[in-house]
C-alpha cells in the first residue's frame, strides 16, 4: 500500500516538478566568442519581503555587481560586504554590515550591472529574526535516476552545442520552506576520486517546494569507466543564505534507470523526466522489490510456504514533487572535488505477512495447532 501511494504521488509531481525544475536548473550558457548581456533576473529578499537580519542578499543574472549599490538601515548608511559562507551558490551574494536589527528597514538601491546601466534596482526589506535553524532535508524520501537518451545538442559555446547522452533526476526532499526563513539550497556533489579518470562534479539547486529536482544533463563518457548503476554515489548537502548548513548525506544506487534510443524533439532544454515504472527499478535500490523470483517453486527447498497475493511494501521509493537549478555540462561549468561515496541504506525492507480475509476460523485452529505440534517435538 505504501509503494502505491509513492507511484501515485510520483506520477502526480512528477510534469510539473521537472518542468519548474528544468525551466530553473539550465543556466545562461555565456558564449565563449561573445558576452552575454548584463541583466538582472531576480533578488532574495524581494522587494517589500521580511527576511532574516543574518541572511545574505542573493541576486541572480548576469555581468552583476554591487559596486554601484548602495544601502541604508533606516536611513543610516551601511555597507554590503561578500558572504563567503553561502559562496558558490549560483548567485552574486552578500551581506549587510553592520547586521540589522529585527524590525529595522534596509533599502538596497542602484545600478547592478557591472559594466552598462541597464540593470537599476530598489529593494525595500524588513529585518526579521535571526535564522539559526539548520537545514532538515528528508533523507530517506531523496533519490535519484538516470534516463539514457538519444543524443541530444544542448545550445554553448562557439562551436553551438555539446552533445548531451543521459540525464540524471536528483530528486531531495525537505519540509515545507515558510515565510520569513532564509533562501535554502541544496548542493550535490561526484568524487571520483583516485579509481576513475573524470573531474568531480558539482551542482547546486534552490529549494523552493517541498520537492527539488535537478536535472543533470551530461554527455555519455562523463563519468568515464564509472557504472553510474553502482559507482556513483552522490553527496548532497542543504545550505541556506543564513550560513546553516546540514549534516552530508549520499545518494546511491539510482533509484531507476531507463534506456531509450527514440530520438528526442530539438530543444534548448535537457529531456523532460520519464514517468518511471516498476519496470525501471534498479535492483537492490530502495525503489526495487524486496524479493526477486525466478519463476521456479523453491517453497519445498526451503520449507517455507509463500505469503499470501499482497503486494511487499519493500519496494518503496522516496516520495517525489517539484523545483530546481543548475543542470547541463559545459566546459565552463563550475565542478569541485567534494568527496562522495557510499550509499545511502535503504528503507526497511522486512516481511509483510498480509492476510486476505479467506480461511477464517479454521484456518486459524490449524495453524495454532501446528504451532502447539512444534512445541512437542521440541
Amino acid at each position: 500500500m505504501l509503494r502505491n501511494r509513492f507511484w501515485t504521488s510520483f506520477a502526480e509531481g512528477a510534469v510539473l516538478a521537472g518542468t519548474c525544475a528544468l525551466v530553473l536548473s539550465l543556466p545562461r550558457l555565456a558564449d565563449a566568442c561573445g558576452a552575454t548581456p548584463s541583466e538582472l533576473r531576480e533578488t532574495v529578499p524581494a522587494d517589500g519581503d521580511t527576511y532574516p537580519a543574518n541572511a545574505a542578499l542573493m541576486f541572480w543574472g548576469d555581468g552583476l555587481s554591487v559596486d554601484k549599490v548602495t544601502v541604508t538601515i533606516d536611513g543610516e548608511p551601511a555597507a554590503l560586504v561578500p558572504a563567503p559562507l553561502v559562496e558558490g551558490l549560483g548567485a552574486l551574494a552578500v551581506k549587510v554590515e553592520p547586521e540589522p536589527l529585527p524590525g529595522q528597514v534596509v533599502v538596497v538601491a542602484g545600478e547592478f550591472c557591472d559594466e552598462n546601466d541597464n540593470c537599476p534596482a530598489s529593494i525595500t526589506f524588513t529585518a526579521g529574526e535571526p535564522d539559526v535553524t539548520v537545514p532538515a532535508p528528508v533523507v530517506e524520501a531523496s533519490f535519484f535516476a538516470v534516463f539514457e537518451h538519444a543524443p541530444l545538442i544542448l545550445p554553448g559555446g562557439c562551436d553551438g552545442g555539446f552533445q548531451v547522452d543521459q540525464t540524471i533526476y536528483v530528486h531531495l526532499e525537505q519540509p515545507a520552506p515558510t515565510a520569513g526563513e532564509a533562501a535554502s539550497f541544496f548542493e550535490v556533489t561526484w568524487d571520483p576520486g583516485e579509481e576513475f579518470e573524470p573531474s568531480a562534479l558539482r551542482r547546486t539547486a534552490r529549494a523552493l517546494e517541498p520537492t527539488t529536482i535537478l536535472p543533470i544533463a551530461l554527455p555519455a563518457d562523463r563519468f568515464g569507466g564509472a557504472d553510474v548503476s553502482t559507482d556513483v554515489c552522490f553527496e548532497v548537502v542543504a545550505r541556506d543564505a543564513a550560513g546553516n548548513a546540514s549534516a552530508p548525506f549520499e545518494l546511491c544506487p539510482p533509484c531507476f534507470m531507463r534506456a531509450d534510443a527514440a530520438p528526442l524533439p530539438d530543444s534548448s532544454e535537457a529531456p523532460p523526466e520519464p514517468l518511471w515504472t516498476e519496470a525501471d527499478a534498479v535492483p537492490g535500490s530502495a525503489c526495487a522489490p524486496a524479493t526477486e523470483t525466478t519463476g521456479e517453486d523453491t517453497a519445498g527447498e526451503s520449507g517455507e510456504e509463500p505469503t499470501s497475493g499482497g503486494e511487499s511494501e519493500s519496494g518503496e521509493a522516496p516520495t517525489s514533487g517539484t523545483t530546481a537549478e543548475p543542470d547541463s555540462e559545459t566546459g565552463a561549468q563550475e565542478e569541485t572535488s567534494d568527496s562522495a561515496t557510499a550509499g545511502e541504506d535503504a528503507p526497511d525492507k522486512g516481511c509483510a505477512c498480509n492476510s486476505d480475509g479467506e480461511g477464517g476460523l479454521g484456518s486459524l485452529l490449524l495453524l495454532a495447532l501446528g504451532l502447539v505440534g512444534v512445541r512437542r517435538r521440541r
